[in-house]
């Protein structure tokens, strides 16, 4: 088993981590805790976009560049290490990418090439206020009306949503030759639906939305997953995305811990830096032994991907191992500024906010141990 970055690889990560330096974080920083527009936001993607890190994993015949899984998620560390705000809107393009390569034709035609430039934003509609966790249990309705759906609900904590201009939505088709749960893509200008951002803890610089659905008729044709077929669609999509959530987690405990290494040498205590302390050495030593874990698990999850192998427990495992740690080493990073880390002049405060919203996402971390523990005792819990 090789665990060495190929030829590729490595040029691919060092032009990678040159023009985030250059060309992301004076945005990150001037965008900490603001909103990012819709037209930056689409900017900032169309300059990630030749890298790969938006839409790279897609074949080449839909205008991609066959990026491996492994690659993907090397990418998205770096990302995150800068910018965990901006890393999200671009992993919603990963997201939607992997939709709109599912998407039949001649739909799919329609938004592909304005998709790939970045001209339109997709996102992922599935969690709702009301169901959670339990997205089979999904009350937005859909019923049949002759040749179209008509639409109604809600739906929340939709990353990107305010951005979109159309996006999957998970809905239950309640009337009709069929039911049961199907994804539809709805068109913002078409078909309309209005959003709303949520203000919460931390990463407020990219869109988290509230959805309305108030009668939005929609085309037989606008049909992505039949009934029936929509929830797996989701958690096939779900499955894919949790071990970059992971690696994402640990750009930021990456980050935290480039930030209390580099104070706890500049910091001088009693004569000497406190880099020089044993319990700071101790926390140094545990903060980077927990993130190359990490970074392990993700990896051998995203591999198990390309390889076409079985994931999802490996995919559970990293996502809910990679953002529970990284909470505990953005700690430690704020704890080793002392005061200094619960300040706004320092970036581990922000980090520590930014951190924690890592473990809902994707599914919550509570999930991720259910789905293991089903794998591991064949009882389902849910």
């Amino acid at each position: 088993m090789d665990f060495s970055l190929d030829e590729m690889q490595t040029i691919a990560v060092d032009g990678f981590q040159k023009f985030l330096q250059a060309e992301i974080k004076p945005i990150a920083e001037q965008y900490r805790d603001k909103y990012i527009n819709t037209e930056l936001a689409k900017e900032i993607q169309a300059k990630l976009a030749p890298f790969g890190v938006v839409n790279g994993f897609l074949p080449e015949e839909l205008g991609g560049f066959d990026m491996d899984p492994v690659t993907q998620g090397m990418l998205m560390h770096e990302l995150a290490k800068v910018s965990p705000d901006i890393a999200i809107t671009t992993l919603i393009y990963f997201a939607s990418g992997k939709m709109v390569a599912a998407t039949p034709e001649p739909l799919r035609s329609k938004y592909l090439d304005k998709f790939l430039s970045c001209e339109l934003i997709a996102s992922v509609a599935i969690s709702e206020p009301g169901t959670g966790s339990d997205i089979s249990s999904a009350s937005c309705r859909a019923k049949q009306d002759g040749d179209h759906f008509v639409i109604n609900g809600e739906k929340m904590w939709i990353s990107s949503g305010d951005y979109s201009d159309f996006m999957y939505v998970l809905v239950n088709v309640t009337e009709g030759d069929e039911t049961g749960l199907a994804v539809f893509l709805v068109d913002r200008n078409e078909h309309g639906y209005e959003t709303t951002n949520i203000d919460k803890t931390a990463l407020n610089s990219q869109s988290t939305a509230q959805v309305f659905f108030d009668n939005c008729r929609v085309p037989k044709e606008n049909m992505v997953a039949a009934p029936g077929k929509g929830l797996k669609m989701l958690l096939t999509l779900l499955q894919s995305s949790r071990p970059i959530v992971g690696l994402m987690s640990m750009g930021i405990a990456q980050a935290a811990f480039d930030e209390a290494l580099q104070y706890a040498l500049d910091r001088s205590q009693f004569g000497k830096p406190i880099a020089a302390k044993q319990i700071v050495q101790e926390k140094l030593a545990e903060m980077i032994t927990k993130i190359e874990a990490g970074k392990l698990m993700a990896y051998r999850a995203l591999d198990c991907i390309a390889k076409g192998k079985r994931s999802d427990i490996d995919a559970a495992m990293a996502k809910w191992y990679c953002t529970d740690m990284a909470c505990d080493i953005v700690d430690e990073a704020t704890k080793i500024h002392g005061g200094n880390g619960i300040t706004r002049e320092f970036p581990v405060e922000y980090m520590a906010r930014a951190a924690k919203v890592f473990r809902v996402t994707e599914g919550t971390n509570e999930i991720q141990k259910l789905m293991i523990g089903r794998a591991i005792t064949g009882l389902n819990a849910f």
